[in-house]
């Protein structure tokens, strides 16, 4: 393991990303694409191919079954819950390690209470009504929370420009 590593975050690599994004003003623009396919019948209904740097692998999902799915596979407002608590647990490791805070024990627990009843119902209120992410660590980071600019909490809080757009009609 390389000695610049804290947390499981390569700092020299951090600090290489810093100085550029400084040099943009701050700035650096990603775009993140997924494509993937509902399946019209069968379990999972919905399968896409991720990509990182060097791997590649397949993500599946249905929904469960109050909803008319298999409930075969987790259900992708899970995945929505996993990559929240994912991107915020990774942000924390990155700050404190920063900070040169070199944690021994970093879990996070996300909850989120949400209602499901107007999909079906046609009912108008919030489908998501809150998320609690539950912190266990072996220092006090608490100072470190309002200081993570994670992207998945970001989204979370904020009203995100959204548009659907058909690009094929049969």
């Amino acid at each position: 393991m390389s000695s610049t590593r804290v947390n499981n975050v390569d700092l020299m690599i951090v600090k290489q990303s810093k100085e550029t994004f400084e040099k943009d003003n701050g700035h650096h623009y990603v775009e993140k694409v997924l494509q993937g396919e509902y399946r019209l019948e069968g379990s999972p209904a919905f399968v896409a191919e991720l990509q990182t740097e060097h791997s590649k692998f397949v993500l599946s999902s249905d929904e469960p079954g109050i909803l008319g799915g298999m409930g075969i596979h987790t259900s992708p407002f899970t995945y929505v819950l996993f990559g929240t608590v994912a991107c915020f647990a990774t942000t924390i490791a990155m700050k404190c390690a920063q900070k040169q805070i070199s944690l021994e024990k970093l879990k996070v627990k996300g909850t989120v209470h949400y209602d499901i009843g107007p999909m079906l119902s046609g009912a108008d209120w919030p489908l998501v009504n809150e998320l609690i992410l539950e912190v266990e660590a072996d220092k006090d980071i608490t100072s470190i929370f309002n200081d993570a600019k994670c992207p998945a909490m970001f989204t979370w809080g904020h009203a995100i420009k959204t548009r659907v757009i058909q690009v094929q009609k049969v």
